[in-house]
């Protein structure tokens, strides 16, 4: 048999040689002589040596070592007898052992408390308390949660105090103290008239409990007349431009009290309820279409001069007289109105909930409350039309806001819309009734002009460059927000559909394409479809809503904003039917897209005068993408039916020396140039007398409320040496200035299409064609 061998010692780790350990070495030597003799004498004996016993934990020194330890306390083998060393154990810094692990995480446990007040006191505070808790946090980077969410709570605490004053000054300081609001809704600001309001209390609370006994109009006495125009405008005009509380106006119109009802307001409704009126008394001339409304609007004018102190009313007064003088063609007027229509709104406060009130007599009651919201959310929706349709910034933006959405109430959305004024309302057929769905539509309107603003800002009040990842982003936005909306704001196959329904649809495609219009001329780097092809698609659904609402109720009542989203759609289709190598079928139908939306133009001029600029716009544009005998049919047909298809067109007001003009108009060229080219190089030295200068003729053709400008169009405009008509050009859009930084550019992501064909970019707006 073989002998047994005995265990080999354990040595230890062999360090270098120094003055210091040469001792230790030595003893270390001795050591191993004697355990080794040990494991002789024990071997000799015949016993086995004693195995080392299994340890949990070393001790300190002998992990720092890496050698092997015995356990034994309070000093191990190896430090008391080979190393000579101090020798102690830290149980906790092994976090392998489940006593360590409880302690941790009952650390981790203690920790949350004050981390979760913390983060409560950010969720609840306001502003200012939330940058003291910053400032708090980084100003004490040492400090422990603990002592941090003490001083948070001393900040929260201090905040409390601040909202409850004492009244050991109350007395003495009351008469002094700046309002921050009245019973009718003004926002005081500190300045030169901040404590005025003491002399205005007796004249508010006289003007809030006062009845009002005289006629709400002094231009008809016809009551039936009245309540005609009152139908039309609920049905066909207040659904999308909710300005004021169908149900409260109402009430007060019946009780007689100036509180929600004025003859203000009275007049400016009847002005716009004009356009949706066939009647001939709904014409200040009954000869001229272009003064519809204007009596009704003479008499607003004249009240609003008479007393124009801010209030709801006049809030509501004001954004409709927008509306109407932008319908008849008067868009620098109507501009101005909006613009005292948000002023107010801000003065009023009404971009804020119910402010503090100073006394209770102060305190909004709900249905005050209710009001305020519906006003500003259709105040909102109606400037960011505005910002839309004339290429300007918003004048309130989101990010001021701190109103709640408008609450939807199911009685009030169960109410059934009626078409009052057509010819199946007078028939009785109830076909087309259904519910209304006003305030539902006005809650996701909101949430589609928050995103518009922010389209509206990065185009004309930019702080970065537009890259085409931005782009992307609003349109994943935009598409969002159209996937959320619920099933009774879609459009339904099998039933009718309501108009403002409808309308919203449209307006959601008008948008898309007001986003990528600048753009159509390149391409994205990353994406499989590039702008043009994306408005292209939005424009055919426009058009394709645009033959459901004419299948279902005609053109002759609808939302003012369907001319505007109906002339963009058109200006879409005629980019893409001048394109070569379009295919036969494609060319086809989308040449009867733009007939259908000259026809639909035409079927609006009735109700809308501003519609003569748009189809002579379309006109312009038709005349100098194509030769005059390269119009296609369907587009020749439809100018013909509405008399603009001709030199001598009733509606196109063209000069006499236009005729000439016609004659030697050279054919399109079958490539657009470069995208920078000069359209104005080749003008005449003297120019005609009898021809309009191209900013006089686009103010005429293009809705823009600033005279003397010509951007308004749904249309990128080309290069001019005025900086002011840059604003939608695409050199301003991607910033790569006139010379073209085209590595710039496809470092933000664009890059050139590769449809030259696109004749878009070569419009000569001095080109005496146009005029």
């Amino acid at each position: 048999m073989n002998p047994k061998i005995a265990p080999r010692s354990l040595l230890p780790k062999t360090e270098p040689s120094t003055p210091s350990s040469s001792s230790v070495s030595v003893d270390a030597k001795s050591a191993n002589n004697s355990n080794a003799n040990a494991n002789a004498n024990a071997n000799s004996n015949g016993e086995p040596a004693p195995k080392r016993r299994c340890i949990s934990s070393a001790c300190m020194p002998c992990r720092k070592r890496k050698s092997k330890c015995d356990g034994i306390h309070p000093s191990c083998h190896a430090c008391s007898s080979v190393y000579h060393s101090a020798c102690f154990y830290d149980i906790d810094s092994d976090h392998r052992r489940k006593g360590a692990l409880k302690r941790d995480i009952a650390q981790l446990k203690d920790d949350l408390g004050p981390r979760n007040a913390i983060l409560e006191a950010i969720r609840k505070g306001s502003e200012a308390d939330v940058d003291d808790i910053v400032q708090l946090i980084r100003s004490n980077p040492d400090d422990t949660w603990d002592s941090i969410a003490e001083g948070v709570k001393k900040i929260s605490i201090s905040a409390l105090q601040k909202t409850a004053p004492s009244s050991y000054l109350e007395g003495e300081l009351q008469d002094f103290a700046i309002k921050t609001s009245t019973k009718l809704g003004n926002i005081r600001q500190y300045g030169h008239t901040s404590n005025l309001y003491l002399l205005e209390n007796e004249d508010e609370t006289a003007n809030l409990g006062r009845m009002y006994y005289g006629n709400w109009t002094n231009v008809t006495n016809n009551h039936e007349f009245i309540r005609h125009l009152l139908d039309v405008y609920l049905s066909w005009g207040h659904p999308m431009y909710t300005l004021f509380s169908e149900e409260i106006f109402l009430h007060g119109m019946q009780d007689r009290k100036l509180k929600y009802c004025t003859p203000l307001l009275v007049n400016a409704i009847l002005a716009i309820a004009c356009h949706f009126s066939d009647r001939r008394e709904a014409r200040a001339n009954p000869n001229d279409p272009s003064s519809i409304g204007d009596h009704f609007f003479a008499e607003a004018v004249r009240l609003l001069h008479e007393d124009g102190r801010p209030s709801l009313t006049t809030v509501q007064a004001l954004g409709i007289m927008s509306l109407h003088q932008a319908m008849n063609n008067q868009d620098s007027s109507g501009w101005s109105y909006l613009c005292q229509t948000m002023g107010m709104v801000m003065e009023l406060g009404l971009h804020k909930d119910q402010p503090v009130p100073t006394n209770a007599n102060d305190k909004f009651t709900d249905s005050e409350v209710a009001a305020r919201r519906i006003t500003f959310w259709g105040c909102y929706y109606l400037q960011t039309a505005w910002a839309v349709c004339v290429g300007r910034l918003s004048l309130v933006p989101w990010t001021a806001i701190r109103m709640d959405k408008p609450v939807i109430l199911d009685h009030l959305e169960r109410k059934p819309w009626r078409p009052y004024g057509t010819a199946a309302m007078s028939s009785g057929n109830t076909r087309l009734e259904q519910p209304g769905l006003r305030y539902t539509l006005l809650l996701h309107l909101s949430h589609l002009c928050e995103i518009v603003d922010d389209i509206v800002q990065m185009f004309y009040a930019p702080r970065d460059r537009i890259t085409s990842r931005r782009l992307q982003l609003h349109h994943e936005k935009l598409q969002a927000w159209y996937k959320a909306l619920p099933y009774n704001l879609a459009i339904k196959e099998n039933s009718p559909t309501l108009p403002h329904v409808i309308t919203l649809h449209v307006y959601y495609h008008t948008c898309v394409i007001q986003l990528f219009r600048p753009f159509i001329r390149v391409s994205f780097v990353n994406s499989t479809k590039n702008p043009r092809q994306i408005c292209g698609e939005a424009a055919i659904r426009i058009s394709e809503a645009m033959a459901l609402y004419k299948a279902t109720y005609g053109f002759s009542k609808m939302c003012f904003i369907f001319t505007h989203c109906c002339m963009t759609a058109a200006i879409i289709h005629l980019v893409r039917v001048t394109g070569a190598n379009l295919a036969p079928h494609v060319m086809d139908v989308t040449s009867k897209y733009v007939a259908d939306a000259i026809r639909a133009l035409y079927d609006m001029l009735q109700s809308f005068p501003i519609v003569e600029r748009y189809l002579k716009a379309i006109r312009a544009l038709v005349l100098k993408w194509f030769a005059f005998k390269d119009i296609p049919p369907a587009i020749m047909e439809a100018m013909m039916e509405t008399d603009i298809g001709s030199p001598s067109s009733t509606h196109s007001n063209v000069p006499p020396v236009m005729a000439q003009a016609y004659q030697t108009m050279p054919d399109r060229k079958s490539s657009a140039p470069d995208l920078f080219s000069e359209p104005y190089a080749q003008q005449p030295e003297h120019p005609n007398p009898n021809m309009m200068s191209a900013q006089t003729f686009n103010q005429q053709i293009y809705w823009t409320p600033f005279p003397n400008q010509a951007d308004g169009l749904p249309l990128a405009l080309p290069v001019d040496n005025n900086p002011i008509s840059q604003l939608m050009d695409i050199t301003s859009m991607l910033d790569s200035g006139i010379d073209g930084d085209w590595p710039q550019l496809n470092r933000d992501g664009f890059t050139m299409s590769g449809e030259d064909e696109v004749a878009f970019w070569d419009v000569s707006w001095d080109n005496p064609v146009l005029h």
